[in-house]
């Protein structure tokens, strides 16, 4: 077996730009616990630009919060590299996703241990790793000094000169990219720099692991990046979303990660799988789909990303859009959600699709968007002994005083030539509504194994690629 080092700062000696002396460990929670000491402590004494900060995409889900974390300690432990996991969402916002705690809990983690994204100033650091996205969010991009207070200095502000060695001022760098996403060709000098396809962030991460000679991992972290790989792939069932290089990564997981030894994803069953893996997948899907208790607000922030797109008909312009994954068909979420606005029955229920789309525009006023996608996914009441069919709708709401303007003219053509979503679109009048300066439409999806990840460059390449005949 082999021993890892872990840097730890001793005392009240600064940190210093090669890894300090340092105390061995194989156990995840405590490497996490000493990094976030060590790293507050360098934020005190303005030594953060020693550091890296890991952080997956802003939807927080398993596959970023395993990735991140592994990366941290592929870098500190492997390459000597200064590196603290940060989860981008509010420590507040865990319990969105039960099953994220649920794979924290089994790998032996307390959420508290981790950096999440109000602890710290924002930007904190001007060194970042990416995992499970590629280019780094204009949040990070510059950072700004901080007034007494702890906030940003706002326009018409004269920051001071930064002390030596702090972040604030300077401008925010790239170093390592791993992902799955579509590639935006930023931060070409980022070293790693892997951009491919797979079924799970986390296979890329454990394919750094599987290149050093002899090199094993702690359970937990075994357990963790399978957790995410499994609930990314759904089982790595055969046809869906698994490619060889996930199926490799669990091959090298599974063994390390104490779940059951006898069993390797080379000698399947007639699934595709093997049963731990299966019993894995079977708990963290029922984990995430057990949202009966988020009202409409946190199911559209519990799995939402935002995009900056600069419209190709106005480039001096920029649109804000979210995307929201919600694990819930719309006519269940109609009859069973209770929304966080006005307009509810004693029960509290959704009394029409009205109380919908109001929820909608109080989360795009909350976050300044000019336009929604609410991506849904569930599964049909299956026969007995079956598993239901694979749905997908997408719900749209656009500001604008038309369908014609051109922002909904466009996303309503480009969604519905799409050979990839295979759109259809729905019922108006039952999931119709209608209020001045807004638009909105839903669609059933044909494909409904096109996730996200081909909603998003589709939106981009509909805003910012022109398109003939528009």
């Amino acid at each position: 077996m082999i021993s890892r080092r872990l840097s730890v700062f001793k005392g009240k000696s600064p940190p210093s730009t090669s890894p300090p002396p340092s105390a061995t460990t194989r156990d995840l929670a405590q490497f996490l616990d000493y990094q976030k000491v060590n790293y507050r402590r360098a934020l005190e004494l303005h030594q953060a630009r020693q550091w890296s900060v890991v952080m997956g995409n802003e939807a927080g889900d398993l596959d970023s919060l395993a990735s991140a974390i592994a990366y941290a300690w592929y870098a500190t432990n492997h390459l000597q590299q200064l590196t603290i996991p940060l989860v981008q969402i509010e420590r507040d916002d865990f319990v969105l996703r039960a099953e994220n705690l649920h794979a924290l809990e089994r790998a032996g983690i307390d959420p508290t241990i981790l950096l999440t994204a109000d602890e710290i100033p924002l930007p904190s650091g001007e060194t970042y790793a990416l995992v499970d996205h590629n280019k780094l969010d204009a949040r990070f991009a510059h950072v700004s000094r901080p007034n007494a207070s702890g906030s940003s200095l706002g326009h018409g502000s004269s920051p001071s000169t930064p002390a030596p060695g702090s972040p604030f001022g300077a401008e925010s760098k790239v170093v390592a990219i791993v992902d799955h996403h579509a590639d935006e060709g930023a931060h070409l000098d980022a070293k790693p720099r892997i951009v491919e396809s797979a079924g799970s962030c986390a296979s890329l991460v454990t394919r750094l692991f599987t290149a050093i000679p002899n090199y094993t991992i702690p359970p937990e972290l075994a357990l963790l990046l399978l957790s995410a790989i499994t609930i990314d792939t759904n089982g790595l069932k055969e046809g869906g979303k698994a490619l060889q290089v996930d199926r490799d990564a669990a091959d090298w997981l599974l063994p390390q990660a104490n779940l059951d030894e006898s069993f390797t994803i080379a000698s399947n069953d007639k699934d595709g799988n093997n049963r731990a893996v299966r019993e894995l997948n079977d708990i963290l899907q029922s984990k995430k789909n057990d949202v009966a208790h988020l009202d409409t607000r946190d199911l559209l922030r519990r799995d939402y990303k935002e995009y900056m797109l600069s419209p190709a008909w106005a480039p001096e312009t920029t649109f804000r859009a979210g995307l929201a994954t919600v694990p819930r068909g719309l006519k269940g979420w109609l009859e069973d959600l209770r929304p966080s606005t006005a307009g509810t029955n004693p029960k509290g229920k959704l009394k029409s699709s009205p109380d919908f789309w109001d929820a909608c525009v109080a989360y795009m006023d909350e976050r300044g968007l000019d336009a929604l996608g609410v991506l849904t996914t569930w599964r049909d009441d299956g026969r007995i002994g079956q598993r239901g069919k694979s749905r997908r709708e997408q719900a749209w709401l656009v500001r604008a005083a038309s369908d014609s303007d051109e922002l909904p003219r466009r996303l309503w053509s480009g969604l519905e030539e799409s050979k990839v979503l295979k759109v259809k679109r729905k019922d108006g009048k039952r999931y119709g509504w209608s209020r001045e300066g807004w638009v909105a439409r839903v669609y059933e999806q044909g494909d409904a194994s096109a996730t996200r990840k081909a909603t998003a460059p589709l939106l981009r390449d509909i805003v910012e690629g022109p398109k003939a005949g528009l």
